[in-house]
Formats: structure tokens, sequence, C-alpha cells
């Protein structure tokens, strides 16, 4: 049985894409952002469990516009950091303050194309990071995973463990 050839991926320098990504981003530059995706491409945004998949560049493009703006409106500006590449893939972490207080964080995992587009796009962003052992992100966890907050509390006491 004849088997076709996948052609290969082709990914631009890993340093140069994540830089023009943190430009782009902090520019608010929604139609420089869709320049990057393939014209089928697909991206998935998940904010804090909420999940939203857009597909298409244009698509992207207008979900990129309103993320923007939401960016705009709590003077989110991110800094971005490689993490991994090679095979195709860019995996890079981001770093934010929201309204200048809090601690934000993010990973985005890019999948490139044989034209070295953006093919597939991953994008989990945390708006309130809190240590686990604080106030405010115990009562999230307890609030929203009852039980999963109470075991995970008896483990940390059974072994020692505390993060801060």
């Amino acid at each position: 049985m004849a088997t076709r050839a996948r052609k290969s991926s082709v990914m631009p320098d890993a340093a140069t894409f994540v830089a023009d990504a943190e430009r782009i981003t902090n520019e608010r530059d929604a139609d420089a952002v869709a320049t990057v995706f393939a014209e089928r491409a697909r991206s998935e945004v998940i904010n804090d469990g909420a999940v939203e998949v857009y597909q298409g560049r244009e698509q992207i493009r207008r979900a990129w516009q309103a993320i923007f703006a939401g960016m705009d409106a709590h003077r989110l500006f991110v800094a971005k950091k490689v993490v991994a590449a090679g095979d195709g893939v860019i995996v890079n972490t981001w770093t934010a303050r929201l309204n200048g207080r809090g601690d934000s964080r993010g990973i985005e995992v890019w999948r490139f194309d044989a034209d070295g587009l953006v093919h597939d796009h991953q994008l989990y962003n945390y708006l309130s990071v809190h240590p686990s052992s604080s106030l405010v992100a115990r009562l999230r966890l307890a609030l929203a995973y009852p039980r999963t907050a109470l075991d995970m509390l008896r483990a940390q006491r059974r072994f020692g463990v505390w993060s801060r």
C-alpha cells in the first residue's frame, strides 16, 4: 500500500518568532496576528478554564481584536519567553500584571505547516495566579472542586508540602 509523504513543517527562528509575538500582542495588532496563521488555521484559547475555538485566519483575527480590547481595558501587557522549539513546534510562556497588580501567566503552543505558517495554536491563560497556600487560591479551588480541594489539602499536610 502506497502512503503519501507528509510535507515537513517549516518553522521560523523561535526567539525571533516569540519576540515578534510579544511585540504584536503588546501593540494590539490583530492584522499582524492574522499574518502568522494559515488560511485554515485553528486557534484554541483557554481562559481560566473557559475554552474558545476559532477556525480560519479571519475568525482568528477578529478573536484577537476582542482579546486585545479586553487586554486594553485591564492594562495587560505580556512578556514572552521561549520554552522549547523543534519539529515544527514552538512553545512559549508569558507573564503579565493585570491592572498593574496580580500575577497572570500562560503558555502557548504554535504548530507550523510546510509554508512556515501557524496551522494550530493553543493558548492557556491563567489571569490570577496565587500560591496554592494562599486563601484566595484555596477558596477558588474549594468553590469549584470542593472534594478535590479537600483531598489536595489532606495530601499536602500528610506529606508536609506547602507552596509559598
